[in-house]
């Protein structure tokens, strides 16, 4: 029996124009009244999570950052697991070596070099999900949350470390260049105190070793009193495997990498097509 499912946002329960849509919607809400927890589980600070979720007038808690955070559906924070303050400049220093753009994730706010930088993120991920960007769409919602204060640009990260260096939840890395980036990954991967993982080809997501997906699903199931036996996770990107190895059912949406789809016990649809509405309705009709 599931008693507990987690869902990954970008490529997963959003559709290409970052909304969810009313089949997504309505699974959930079914889950949700048969006594099934439903939490989101994304790469993205609770700023950006919480907009699309609140658009679409859904009540869920929140897995943020990879792992890093664990919110209540207020908002309000339950867990915080920050980066070393002693790794972050072991990061930057990599990142800037093989030239790798990044942000830095601190509370719920987002701080960026570039608006431009972070309006190819959100396309990167688009593209990464074999989909079109809505590319006005998406400059739209950056800007948003620029004029909202959620993304803040500064001129440079050196004052910022130097004054907060120890709130840093996430370093987020973007480059076209993919060599750059394997070497850069490569050299991350050897200092122990790091997770490294992405939510798409052009891009690394740094956090804690211990602020992962997987780790924050079982700390939730865990408060819920409900086994991983009876967690169901859906995702569509590397940064969804460590959640998918320990959960009782893993789906991989249609749009994800072979590599992911071979680590999941089923596959769904694309979110192009109600791929998550779809695995919740399969599980409700096996349940009921």
């Amino acid at each position: 029996m599931i008693h507990l499912i987690a869902i990954d946002m970008d490529g997963t329960i959003l559709s290409p124009d970052h909304s969810i849509s009313t089949r997504n919607k309505q699974a959930i809400l079914a889950a949700q009244s048969n006594g099934i927890e439903v939490v989101i589980a994304t790469g993205r600070g609770f700023s950006e999570a919480y907009g699309p979720v609140r658009d679409s007038g859904l009540n869920l808690s929140y897995i943020c950052l990879n792992g890093a955070e664990i919110r209540d559906a207020f908002g309000e924070l339950i867990s915080a697991t920050h980066i070393v303050e002693n790794d972050i400049t072991k990061i930057t220093s990599i990142l800037d070596t093989h030239t790798i753009d990044y942000q830095l994730y601190i509370d719920t706010l987002i701080y960026i070099n570039s608006i431009e930088d972070q309006i190819d993120t959100f396309i990167q991920l688009a593209e990464a999900a074999n989909q079109i960007p809505v590319v006005d769409k998406i400059r739209q919602e950056v800007m948003d949350r620029v004029e909202q204060g959620y993304i803040r640009q500064v001129d440079s990260y050196k004052e910022l470390i130097n004054q907060r260096g120890s709130e840093i939840y996430k370093v987020f890395g973007t480059s076209f260049n993919r060599l750059n980036l394997d070497k850069a990954r490569e050299a991350l991967q050897l200092l122990p105190g790091l997770a490294i993982s992405s939510s798409g080809a052009g891009n690394l997501e740094i956090t804690n070793i211990n602020a992962q997906k997987g780790i924050a699903v079982e700390k939730y199931a865990k408060s819920k009193g409900i086994s991983m036996e009876n967690v169901m996770v859906i995702g569509d990107s590397y940064n969804d495997l460590s959640m998918m190895v320990r959960a009782g059912r893993a789906v991989a949406m249609g749009n994800a990498p072979a590599a992911i789809k071979a680590a999941c016990t089923e596959i769904t649809t694309t979110n192009e097509h109600d791929g998550v509405g779809l695995a919740i309705e399969a599980i409700l009709q096996r349940q009921l």
